[in-house]
């Protein structure tokens, strides 16, 4: 087994670029590795699966532990280019559906276009406020208008209704697990609109995500749930901060078509 980690500055990421079987016999070199990225300040890793050809145990509990040291720190890891068995290793396993800092991408470039960060920064074209009533009913009505506002953006079809899911899982946290005053409480989202992206924050007032203190361990919406792996799987970035009320601010990103010259 061969094993080589780059940092990509550019992107605020590391690759780390495995080939071979990955078994008890390698796992704690390659962690070893890992831990001194992570010293150095990294909390994202690209895993660049492609030459894997054995995973078994030991290799997801490294994904496992890699899992548990990024996430505190709102880091995110990436799963690339895994080939048809690891592919079902990974899907037997059930970690990308389970841990919030997982996800899978079909090449690496593709994983690190989630990470790039641009050039220059793009200036804000305009920036909306809402303030909305934490209680279920609303749900529909804070969807919809989030969508109105962002109806004018060149966004294709399936990326608003991506758009909508995501922010559609960041309302209903927030209302659900967010609002200890239950229907006296508000929520908040601030869209962001930039010449490449859009930005929505959704801030509660509640349990932070980062506490332990909310939801049951059980159940899909708890703090390592939430709705988290849609939110990562549908937008490019998705980030965790907790707010200046003791609660939580998602701030779910996706990027916009080119727009014609």
């Amino acid at each position: 087994m061969n094993y080589s980690l780059e940092r990509r500055e550019d992107a605020a990421v590391t690759i780390v670029r495995l080939s071979g079987e990955i078994d008890i016999g390698v796992t704690p070199e390659v962690r070893e590795a890992l831990g001194g990225a992570l010293e150095g300040g990294c909390s994202n890793f690209v895993v660049d699966l492609e030459r894997v050809t054995y995973l078994d145990s030991s290799g997801l509990g490294l994904i496992v532990w890699l899992d548990h040291q990024v996430s505190p720190e709102g880091g995110r890891i990436a799963l690339a280019a895994a080939n048809r068995d690891i592919s079902r290793i990974l899907e037997l396993s059930g970690l990308v559906s389970v841990a919030p800092s997982l996800s899978t991408s079909a090449t690496v470039d593709a994983a690190l276009e989630g990470f790039e960060l641009p050039a220059t920064p793009s200036e804000v074209r305009w920036i909306e406020e809402l303030t909305l009533p934490a209680n279920v009913e609303a749900l529909a009505t804070m969807r919809s208008e989030v969508i109105r506002l962002i109806s004018g953006l060149p966004l294709s079809d399936a990326a608003v209704f991506d758009v909508k899911v995501a922010v559609g899982e960041a309302l209903a946290n927030a209302v659900r697990y967010g609002s200890p005053q239950g229907t006296r409480a508000q929520v908040g989202v601030r869209i962001s609109a930039y010449d490449d992206r859009i930005a929505v924050a959704v801030t509660d007032s509640g349990c932070s995500y980062f506490d332990g203190e909310c939801g049951a361990a059980d159940d899909l919406y708890a703090p390592r749930g939430r709705g988290i792996m849609f939110m990562r799987a549908l937008m490019d970035r998705v980030e965790f901060e907790p707010s200046a009320e003791g609660g939580t601010t998602v701030t779910l990103v996706k990027h916009l078509k080119p727009r014609s010259a």
